[in-house]
Order: C-alpha cells, then structure tokens, then sequence
C-alpha cells in the first residue's frame, strides 16, 4: 500500500472534529475517578482511539459496497481505494490494541470489551432492517463517560450525575445523527437503506433531531446541578446554547453546511463541558 494512502486512512480514521467530539466525553467520565495519574490518562486515550478506529473500520468493511455506490462517499473515502482484506486486517490491529489497552487498565474494562467490538459490528449493520439506527448510535456514543470513569477506577459509576450525562450524550447523538442523515437521503432512499431521512423526509429528520437536542439540553443542566459547582452550570448553559444554535438558518439540501454545523457545533459543546468538569474538578470538588 502506498505510504500516502495510509497517511490519508489515518487521517480519515481519526477524523479530528468527531474524536475530539467522543474524546471530551470519556475524559469528563475520567474527571469523576477519585484520583487518576499520568499512565492511566494515556492508556485511556490510546484505549479510545484504537476503539474508534475499529468502529469506523468495522462501518467502512460492512457497507464497503454501499458506500461505493454512493458518490458522495465514493469521492472522498480513501478506505474505499483500499483493499477489503486490508480493511478487515486494520480492523483487528485497531481491536487487539483496543483489548491490550483494556488489560492494562482493569479486570472490569477487559470484561466489557467483547461487548464494545460486537457493538461496532451491529451498527453499520441495523441501517439497513431500521431507521432507529439513529437511537443506536446515540446509545454507543452515550457510554463514551462510562468508559471513561470504568477505565479509571475499575468499577461502575455510582454517581447519578454520570448516567444522567448518559442520556444527554444518547440524545445529542440521536439528534447529529438524524442531522447528518439529510446528506445522503436521496441516495439511500433508492437504496431501501433505513435512516430517519430516507424513510420520512429531510424536515421530519431535522425536526426530531432538533427535539433531541432540546431534550439533551434539559439533561445537561440536570448534570451540571447534580454535579455541583457554578463552573458546570455555567459551562453546561453555554453548552446547550451551542448544541441548539446548530439548528438555527440550516441550509439542508447544502451538503456542506450540515456537515460543518455538525462537527463545529458539537464538537464545541463537548469542548465546552469537559472544560467546565475540569475547572470544577481541579478547584471545587
């Protein structure tokens, strides 16, 4: 393989914008461990990136034929241009750094692995029977704080606060995720592929993706009071505007303007609360 196109699939595999978006929210998880050292930062973050990584490979190798049928995909997907076998083989080194992170960490963060790796492969795999797929999605992206904390201290959370984030984290991605379906509704309407999108139409996908968000942006707060401390609500206010005027002059039939709106906006409102968490973290708790 030639050495540029693995520089560009590691690029496309990072995605910067979005792993930054997920990146936030383990690190808030983390930021609840009573104590946490330099090693067990590191091994996380690795542990996360290496997961990611095999999500968005597993996703590329399933709906490899898909994709390439999708010209908007086609274009701009370097994985697409890269064998299938070798996409599977990246696949499993993503995977075994993944399990090898998890051993490093804890007995618990081990266990639950088989978990996460199954997860990957059922998600690319549901838009095609349901156009909840959504949901899943949300439902992935939401245990981003729990693997956060369980890496860090080996057990499940007890901290209300932390599952009511859970379903703030479900919803924001339900609610991007319906966003970002109104780029390739058209195609995957001919397709018979399920998305909110493609089975009820651009302004029904924007309209639930904009109940969401409301909704995500009522749970957020109720972290930032069950948290504790004036940094969290104050980030956890600023948070929610951010989330919210996403919505606000969309242009959705402009391919361009719902992508950038979904990473900027986003990826801000994670931003946005982990620094708060870490402000409060440092100086409060």
């Amino acid at each position: 393989m030639e050495e540029n196109k693995i520089k560009r699939l590691l690029i496309e595999l990072l995605a910067p914008q979005f792993m930054l978006f997920n990146l936030c929210f383990v690190y808030i998880g983390m930021l609840f461990a009573p104590s946490l050292t330099p090693l067990t930062i590191l091994i996380i973050t690795v542990a996360f990136i290496s997961a990611r990584s095999a999500g968005v490979l597993m996703n590329r190798y399933i709906g490899r034929e898909q994709d390439l049928g999708n010209p908007k995909k086609a274009s701009r997907r370097v994985s697409l241009g890269i064998a299938k076998g070798t996409v599977l083989a990246f696949f499993v080194a993503a995977a075994a750094i993944f399990v090898a992170c998890a051993y490093l960490l804890n007995s618990l963060s081990l266990y639950l692995t088989p978990i996460v790796l199954v997860l990957f492969v059922i998600d690319p795999v549901s838009k095609s029977y349901t156009n909840k797929r959504h949901v899943w999605l949300g439902a992935i992206e939401s245990i981003d704080v729990m693997a956060g904390y369980i890496g860090a201290v080996g057990m499940f959370p007890t901290n209300l606060a932390l599952y009511v984030l859970m379903m703030a984290i479900l919803l924001v991605g339900i609610g991007l995720d319906s966003m970002i379906s109104i780029v390739h509704a058209e195609f995957e309407k001919k397709q018979g592929m399920k998305t909110l999108a493609s089975t009820m139409g651009v302004p029904k996908a924007l309209e639930i993706s904009l109940y969401s968000h409301i909704a995500a942006a009522a749970l957020i707060v109720a972290f930032a009071l069950l948290s504790g401390g004036i940094p969290i609500l104050i980030g956890a206010i600023l948070a929610c505007a951010v989330l919210l005027l996403q919505h606000r002059g969309i242009r959705p039939y402009d391919d361009t303007d719902v992508v950038r709106r979904v990473a900027l906006y986003n990826t801000l409102t994670s931003f946005i609360l982990l620094i708060s968490v870490a402000v409060s973290a440092a100086f409060f708790w």
